[in-house]
Formats: C-alpha cells, sequence, structure tokens
C-alpha cells in the first residue's frame, strides 16, 4: 500500500509568499513547521539572507565543537564569538595553554575568523 501523499500551505514569514509543503504518510506539521519550511524554501531576499545565517552559524558550531571537544571550553569560545559578532568587541585573543593562543575577529566584510595558533619553543637547557 503507497503512502498518501497531503499537500499544506506554508507562508514565507519574511515576504509572505505561499509554497505548497507536500508531506509523505501520517507525518501531522503544525502551521509554524509548515510556514518555517516555506521560508526556507522561498527565494525573496530576506529568507536566502536568514539560510545563509543559519548556514554560517551551523558551519561555526561544526568548528568550534570540532576543534574544542570541551563543552565548557567551547561555550567559552561561543561565547568570545558573540562578543565579537555583536560589536562589543573587535577583535579577542585568547590564550588559552602556554603554546596556545586563540584569535577571533571579523573583517571589512564582516566575515567572522577563528585562528588557533599553536607555538612551540624547541629550547634545551643542559
Amino acid at each position: 500500500m503507497a503512502d498518501k501523499k497531503m499537500e499544506k500551505i506554508g507562508t514565507c514569514a519574511f515576504c509572505g509568499q505561499t509554497r505548497t509543503i507536500e508531506t509523505i504518510g501520517d507525518v501531522e506539521l503544525t502551521q509554524a513547521e509548515l510556514d518555517a519550511m516555506a521560508t526556507e524554501r522561498c527565494t525573496c531576499v530576506p529568507a536566502q539572507e536568514e539560510k545563509r545565517k543559519k548556514a554560517r552559524k551551523k558551519k561555526i558550531n561544526d568548528f568550534v565543537n570540532k576543534k574544542f571537544p570541551s563543552p565548557k571550553l567551547a561555550g567559552e569560545i561561543f561565547m568570545v564569538i558573540d562578543t565579537v559578532e555583536d560589536n562589543t568587541f573587535e577583535e579577542v585573543t585568547l590564550k588559552l595553554y602556554p603554546d596556545k593562543n586563540v584569535r577571533v575577529w571579523k573583517d571589512s566584510d564582516s566575515n567572522l575568523h577563528i585562528k588557533i595558533k599553536r607555538i612551540e619553543d624547541d629550547e634545551l637547557k643542559a
């Protein structure tokens, strides 16, 4: 027996354009979920900007969680990123360990940069 297809209508949160959302089976979506899906699929400029923001946020989250597996440290890095993104600080440099620095800043195009620098000193005192 084939799953039944249902068509529901969602509305873009930015431009008000409606989109048909197909569901398969007995999936029940709320109107808010349908509207979110319609906004995600909309081609208006504000919806596309929002989509880029979400993708950027995911990219940042993935990078920080990969480089800083400790949830506590990752949380601190996210707080630093927020202060740079909201222009509280132009640039922040953290000295995490004697041999590791993290620098967070935005360039002139408002792209966020996170640079992790490892400093290795080879010194022998005999």
